[in-house]
């Protein structure tokens, strides 16, 4: 574990992170080595609990998202096997965005994908259920 308690064992063992701070967003490569968390911001990630962060690659993201008001922690360990059991029709819509300052870094992706899910609702309304962060 590091020191704000992600779980190594659910991150990708490389992969992109995106981290929001209250002033500042990461988004970067990283690594698990050795169970410690490697990238440019490893030292700032070591002391100061991002909001939400996300660590992804093509296949898995493992989110989460710290409520203070409630003082826990949501996590969220998403997978591209379990999308596969969900329904096709209902599966995903797919969309490619990057923000040039970041895709102009070395290592970095020109697209990033967002795989939105959906399911129906009790009113039979297509909602969007969750969504997964992908290279």
């Amino acid at each position: 574990m590091t020191p704000f308690n992600i779980p190594i064992e659910k991150l990708p063992e490389k992969g992109l992170l995106m981290a929001y701070f209250k002033d500042r967003l990461v988004f970067e490569t990283y690594e698990v080595k050795d169970g410690r968390i490697l990238c440019e911001s490893s030292a700032l990630l070591e002391n100061e609990l991002p909001e939400e962060g996300h660590f992804f690659n093509e296949t898995v993201e493992y989110r989460f998202v710290v409520r203070k008001s409630r003082k826990d922690v949501i996590e969220l360990l998403l997978t591209e096997d379990e999308e596969k059991k969900m329904d096709p029709d209902l599966l995903f819509y797919d969309e490619g965005i990057v923000r040039e300052e970041f895709s102009a870094k070395e290592g970095m992706p020109r697209r990033l994908r967002v795989i939105n899910r959906y399911r129906y609702s009790e009113n039979d309304t297509l909602v969007l259920n969750n969504y997964r962060l992908s290279m």
